[in-house]
């Protein structure tokens, strides 16, 4: 399975009618800009989100924004605790709503403890050498954190949702 980052609206994820009613659900809570081009991430293995999730809660001990299930999720740009569960007309489960200046900051404080880079240039650096690496399985967590972070800087910086799709 594949997982990617999308920096956009929920028609950018979704099928009309459904983008329809979460945008709708959203839009009573939070603040969000609409955009012309949505951003998406390289694609990733998707098992880097669990790898990931693991490696934080070992150096953080507590890594509330990423312990999130990567189904139905999405980051938008409100200051908050915790994950939020919001209900949407026609879905089974509810949306999961987290914080992405939290995100950012759980991002930054893994970065710190695991010496990654916070830098855009490096960054992309070191995700262009995992692209060119012959195992696409190394490093899952190192994968998805680049990829995260450079997905959730460009949501920062736009004022736009994150959206994590599992495929």
């Amino acid at each position: 399975m594949g997982l990617t980052f999308v920096v956009g609206t929920p028609s950018d994820v979704f099928s009309p009618e459904f983008a329809a009613a979460v945008d709708a659900e959203l839009r009573k809570r939070f603040a969000l800009a609409d955009g012309d081009e949505p951003y998406h991430s390289e694609e990733l293995d998707a098992g880097g989100w669990m790898e990931l999730q693991l490696r934080a809660t070992s150096l953080l001990g507590r890594a509330p924004q990423l312990a999130m299930e990567a189904y139905q999720a999405v980051y938008v740009p409100a200051a908050f605790e915790g994950i939020q569960h919001v209900a949407v007309a026609n879905a089974a489960d509810p949306l999961q709503v987290g914080s992405l200046p939290a995100l950012i900051e759980e991002l930054r404080e893994l970065a710190s403890r695991a010496e990654l880079p916070t830098d855009d240039l490096e960054l992309m650096k070191l995700g262009a050498h995992y692209l060119e690496d012959e195992d696409p399985t190394r490093d899952l967590d190192v994968q998805t954190y680049v990829q995260l972070m450079l997905s959730a800087k460009q949501a920062s910086a736009r004022g736009q949702a994150l959206w994590i799709l599992v495929s």
